[in-house]
């Protein structure tokens, strides 16, 4: 499993960089994070492929915090609060593979 060694955000183009220790590269869209938070509040208890929360302000899609659970994941602690959320390395290494699919309207909050 690809493990990150460097994490970093970027306020100014809302994303996240991150470099895994296999040297895969990305800089995700935070929108796109916060839109499928994988915590039960945003995506329920059942099992299924994520669904899309629409982010709304750019508040909700401001990281303010990164911290590691484990040797296995990182939870990302938002501007309005929001901190449940629990994503996995494989998660995240999954969409540094595919960042080029991730949908424009994925990238920018439709409000601020």
């Amino acid at each position: 499993m690809a493990t990150p060694v460097q994490v970093e955000y970027k306020d100014a183009s809302h994303t996240l960089h991150i470099v895994f220790d296999d040297d895969t590269q990305c800089a995700l869209p935070t929108v796109h994070l916060r839109g499928y938070c994988p915590c039960a509040r945003c995506q329920g208890h059942s099992a299924g492929p994520p669904s899309w929360i629409p982010v709304t302000s750019w508040r909700m899609a401001t990281v303010e915090d990164v911290t590691p659970v484990g040797n296995y994941a990182m939870c990302i602690v938002w501007a309005d609060g929001h901190d449940t959320g629990i994503y996995t390395f494989a998660r995240l290494h999954e969409l540094a593979r595919t960042q080029d699919e991730i949908p424009e309207s994925e990238r920018v909050p439709e409000g601020k």
